[in-house]
C-alpha cells in the first residue's frame, strides 16, 4: 500500500449507548417425557394364568381384579409389603396382621386385629373369597364324625340309642339360592319352636293362685326369650294394701335350652275390699323383624277371672312343705296355716296331685285327714315316701288346700290362700338312662348339634361322657370337642354343638397384590393359559401420570436445586409449560465413557399431552437482573489488569474506563460500576473500512 492509499483509509468506529435492560442467566437442559416404573409384580407361587383382567396403560384402583391364577382372582390391595407365603389357622406374623387389616378395612368382621390367624380370620377370609367367586384350595371328600356315649356308673346308665353320626360335605362358595341369605335354613339349624300358653284355672278366688304353663315344640336348642303381653282390669304389684290384685311378673321369660315346659305361678292377693269380678289376660307376643326366633302357636292367650269377694272375713288357708326334695324312703311334712284362730276344730279338705301316685309312691294319705285344732292356727301332714326298685325319673307330689265340697257354699268354713299348694320332688335312687339324638349332614364351616337325653331329670349336676370318632380330624376338620358335658340338676337333656372348620379356605400370597394404588399398568408380561413359575414377572406398574426427567453434568448440577422455576417445551408441540424441579439426585451415575451425570425430575403445571420417550427442553433461570446498566459483550475489553470499556468523549476522543461486570445474558453484560448511563461505548473499530463505502 502506498502512502497516498493509506491516507485515504479511515477508522470506522461502531458505538452503542449504555442502556438499562432486564437480564437473566438461563441454563437450558435436555429432558425426556416418560412414566416411571414403580413396581414389578412377580408371582410368589407357581401356577397357570387363568385370565387377565387388565391391559397395558390401564389405571387400577384398590379392590379391582388384576389376573387369575389357577382360577383364584388376584385383587389389588393396599399394604406395606407383598405377601410371600400361604396363611392358615395358626400362622403368626406381620403378614397375618396386614391381612386382617385389609379384611377389616373392607368390612369383613375381625374383632381384634393382631398377628395370629384364628378361626375368626378364616371366617372373614372365607366370606371375602366367596364374594369374589373363589373355589376351594384343596377340595376334600365327604368326611364323618361319630359320637358315642361313654359310661359314668355313678351318674347314669347308657341306653340302646347311644351313637349319632354326621357327614361333613364340602363347602360351596357362591351357593346362590342355597345361601342362608336366600331363605334356606343352613344344615344343623333346628326348627323354630312353636310356643303356646295355658292356665290351670279359668276362675280363681282371692288368696288362690294361677299357674301359667308355656310349652315349646320342639324344645329350643339354646335359651329362648319369649315376650308376653299382660292385660285385663286386674292390677299387678307386690302390695295388696295398695290395691294390687295379683303378684306382678315380668313381661318376658326364658325357656331353657332343651326344655319343653315352663311355668309361672301367679299368687292372687287377699284384700279387705269387696270387689266385682276382675280379669287377668296373658298372651304371647309376636316378635318384630324378618327372622323371629320362635313362632306363636294357636293357643296364645289365656283369660283368668278373679271372682268377686269381700262379703265376709273367712279363714284363709295356706300350705308349705318342709323340703323341696326328698329321697325315696324319706318323709316330708306339709304345714297348713290359717289367718284366723278359731275356738273350734277346722277340718280341711286337701287334694293330692303330681306324678307321684297315692298309695304307690308314698304311704296312702286321706284327703280329709287334716284338722286345725281349736285355739291353733296350724296343722301338719306327714307323708312317708316308698323306696322301690323301679328305674324311673323323679316324681312330684303336690298337696293343695281345696274348698270343702260338703260345706255350705254360701257360708264356707274357709278359703284356700296363697300359696294354696305346696310340692315336693321325690328323687329316685335309680340312675337315669341316657340316649343320643342328632346326626345328619353339615356343610364345611357350618355347625350341627347332638342332644343327650335322660329318661328322667338328674338330681344333681352330672358329668356326661362321650367319645368322638370318624374320618374327620379333630382340630382340623371340626373344632375340638371336650368329650364331656355337664347335665344340670333338674334337667333331662343337654345339647352339644359340633362346629366344623372350612379347612378348604386358606390364603395364598397370589390372592392379594400389594401396591400403592391407584397405579397404571405399564405392561402385561404373561398370556392367558400360560404356566408361570414362582418369581416370574406378571406385569409392571408405572406412575399414573407422566414425569419429565433430566440429566445434567456435575457443573450444571451445582447450579440447580429443588424448587427452581423452569419452562418446559416439547419437541412435538409449540406448547410451553411452567414447572419446578421436583427431585435431584445427590449421587452421580457414570456412563460407559466415564462421564458423570446427575438425574432429576420436573413437575409441570397443566395437562401434559405427550407419549413415552418424547424429547423436552428445560430452561432454568439461574439468576435475573431487572433494569440494570448493560452494554454489548463486544464492548468490554478483558485484560489481566481488569475489564475496560472505551467511551467516546464529547470532543470526539476515546477514553478507556475500568468497569465491573455482573450477569452476562447472551450478547449483553451487566455493568455494576464504572458507568452511570447514557455514555457511548465503542463496540467495534474497523481500521480497514473504506469511507467511500458509507457507514459511520
Amino acid at each position: 500500500m502506498t502512502a497516498d492509499e493509506a491516507a485515504q483509509k479511515e477508522l470506522l468506529i461502531v458505538p452503542r449507548a449504555v442502556e438499562r435492560r432486564d437480564l437473566d442467566d438461563v441454563l437450558t437442559i435436555n429432558g425426556e417425557v416418560r412414566r416411571e416404573e414403580t413396581q414389578e409384580i412377580n408371582l410368589p407361587v407357581d401356577g397357570k394364568v387363568s385370565s387377565i383382567a387388565v391391559n397395558d396403560g390401564d389405571t387400577i384402583a384398590e379392590g379391582e381384579p388384576l389376573f387369575a391364577l389357577d382360577g383364584r382372582t388376584a385383587v389389588a390391595v393396599a399394604g406395606d409389603f407383598a405377601f410371600y407365603r400361604m396363611l392358615d389357622v395358626g400362622s403368626d406374623g406381620p403378614d397375618v396382621s396386614q391381612l386382617e387389616h385389609i379384611l377389616a378395612a373392607a368390612g369383613y368382621p375381625i374383632s381384634s386385629v393382631d398377628s395370629l390367624f384364628t378361626e375368626e380370620t378364616r371366617a372373614a377370609l372365607a366370606q371375602w373369597q366367596i364374594d369374589r367367586g373363589y373355589g376351594g384350595a384343596t377340595p376334600e371328600p365327604t368326611e364323618t364324625i361319630t359320637v358315642g356315649l361313654a359310661a359314668n356308673p355313678a351318674g347314669y346308665t347308657v341306653g340302646k340309642a347311644n351313637t349319632v353320626a354326621f357327614e361333613i360335605v364340602p363347602s360351596a362358595p357362591g351357593f346362590g339360592a342355597a345361601h342362608p341369605a336366600a331363605g334356606v335354613r343352613p344344615a344343623g339349624t333346628p326348627e323354630k319352636p312353636v310356643i303356646e300358653v295355658a292356665a290351670d284355672v279359668q276362675e280363681v278366688d282371692e288368696g288362690g293362685q294361677v299357674v301359667l304353663t308355656f310349652t315349646s315344640a320342639p324344645a329350643p336348642a339354646s335359651n329362648l326369650t319369649v315376650d308376653l303381653t299382660i292385660g285385663g282390669d286386674a292390677d299387678g304389684g307386690d302390695n295388696p294394701a295398695n290395691g294390687d290384685d295379683y303378684g306382678a311378673f315380668d313381661d318376658s321369660f326364658v325357656m331353657p335350652a332343651g326344655e319343653t315346659v315352663y311355668s309361672i305361678t301367679v299368687p292372687i292377693f287377699v284384700d279387705q275390699v269387696k270387689e266385682a269380678q276382675e280379669e287377668l289376660t296373658v298372651s304371647l307376643t309376636d316378635q318384630f323383624g324378618n327372622d323371629p326366633t320362635y313362632v306363636v302357636g294357636p293357643e296364645n292367650e289365656v283369660r283368668v277371672r278373679i271372682r268377686k269377694n269381700g262379703d265376709d272375713l273367712l279363714p284363709v288357708i295356706t300350705v308349705k312343705s318342709s323340703t323341696a326334695v326328698v329321697n325315696e324312703g324319706g318323709s316330708v311334712t306339709f304345714t297348713f296355716t290359717s289367718t284366723v284362730e278359731s275356738n273350734e276344730d277346722l277340718d280341711l279338705v286337701i287334694a293330692l296331685s303330681g306324678g307321684a301316685a297315692n298309695g304307690r309312691d308314698y304311704v296312702e294319705v286321706a284327703t280329709d285327714d287334716v284338722t286345725i285344732a281349736a285355739g291353733s292356727t296350724t296343722a301338719t301332714l306327714q307323708v312317708q315316701t316308698r323306696d322301690d326298685d323301679a328305674v324311673e325319673g323323679d316324681e312330684r307330689l303336690l298337696v293343695s288346700v281345696v274348698a270343702d265340697p260338703a260345706g255350705d257354699p254360701a257360708q264356707p268354713a274357709y278359703v284356700p290362700g296363697s300359696p294354696a299348694q305346696a310340692s315336693v320332688t321325690i328323687e329316685s335312687t335309680d340312675l337315669p338312662e341316657l340316649t343320643l339324638r342328632g346326626g345328619g349332614s353339615v356343610e364345611e364351616g357350618g355347625s350341627a348339634t347332638f342332644t343327650i337325653v335322660a329318661d328322667a331329670p338328674v338330681t344333681g349336676d352330672t358329668s356326661i361322657n362321650y367319645q368322638v370318632g370318624g374320618t374327620a380330624q379333630s382340630g382340623s376338620d371340626f373344632e375340638t370337642l371336650t368329650g364331656t358335658v355337664i347335665l344340670p340338676a333338674g334337667h333331662s337333656q343337654v345339647t352339644v354343638v359340633v362346629s366344623t372348620i372350612d379347612d378348604d379356605v386358606v390364603f395364598l400370597p397370589s390372592d392379594m397384590v400389594v401396591a400403592d394404588w391407584p397405579a397404571r399398568v405399564g405392561s402385561v408380561q404373561v398370556d392367558e393359559g400360560e404356566f408361570v413359575l414362582q418369581g416370574s414377572p406378571v406385569l409392571t406398574l408405572t406412575e399414573p401420570v407422566f414425569t419429565i426427567t433430566l440429566a445434567v453434568s456435575a457443573g450444571d448440577r451445582a447450579e440447580l436445586q429443588v424448587g427452581q422455576q423452569v419452562l418446559v417445551g416439547l419437541d412435538s408441540s409449540d406448547l410451553e409449560l411452567s414447572g419446578v424441579i421436583a427431585t435431584l439426585d445427590d449421587n452421580a451415575t457414570v456412563d460407559e465413557a466415564g462421564a458423570e451425570q446427575y438425574e432429576g425430575t420436573v413437575q409441570v403445571q397443566g395437562e401434559l399431552n405427550a407419549v413415552d420417550g418424547a424429547r423436552a427442553t428445560i430452561d432454568v433461570t439461574l439468576s435475573e437482573r431487572l433494569n440494570v446498566l448493560a452494554v454489548p459483550v463486544a464492548a468490554v475489553l478483558r485484560s489481566a489488569g481488569g475489564d475496560e470499556v472505551r467511551v467516546i468523549n464529547d470532543e470526539g476522543t476515546i477514553s478507556r474506563i475500568s468497569v465491573t461486570i455482573g450477569l452476562i445474558d447472551g450478547e449483553w453484560v451487566e455493568i455494576t460500576s464504572g458507568l452511570v448511563g447514557g455514555e457511548l461505548v465503542v463496540v467495534d473499530v474497523d481500521a480497514e473500512a473504506d469511507p467511500g463505502a458509507g457507514g459511520g
